[in-house]
Formats: structure tokens, C-alpha cells, sequence
């Protein structure tokens, strides 16, 4: 499964998103789940499926699910 798909299945089952919601234009806090909590949650989660450490800096940049996709791109090899 290539790794925006991978991605786009941590956000849905960790902030729990309905079908209908374009999760590839996802932004921090456009979903209601998605708060300081929830963001907390979706990097422990991206960790997981990945393989990847993310250091506070790039947890902290994750504002998107772009941004997040270039993250894990970087640190898997495959962005």
C-alpha cells in the first residue's frame, strides 16, 4: 500500500473520520477530533505504522495531512 494511503487510514481510524471527508486537504484542528489530544494520538499512530521517530520539531510541524505525508516520505525514503 503506498504511504498517502497509509496515511490517509491512521487519520481515518484515529480521529475516527467519516467517508464523505477528504482527508488528503485534512488540516490541524478542521476536524473536531483533531485538537492538541488528538494530534498527540495521530503522531504516536503515524510512529507505529511507519517505523519512524518523529522528534518534537516535526510532531509539532504536522499541521496537514500534507505535511505529515512529506514528513513520513522523508524518514521512510519513500517522498
Amino acid at each position: 500500500m503506498a504511504v498517502h494511503d497509509r496515511l490517509e487510514k491512521v487519520f481515518r481510524e484515529t480521529f475516527q473520520l467519516p467517508a464523505e471527508c477528504e482527508v488528503r486537504k485534512l488540516r490541524y484542528r478542521e476536524a473536531e477530533q483533531w485538537d492538541s489530544l488528538g494530534h498527540m494520538t495521530l503522531v504516536v499512530a503515524i510512529e507505529d505504522e511507519f517505523d519512524v521517530e518523529l522528534s518534537p520539531d516535526d510532531a509539532l510541524a504536522i499541521e496537514s495531512f500534507e505535511v505529515a505525508a512529506a514528513l513520513v516520505g522523508e524518514r521512510t525514503g519513500d517522498g
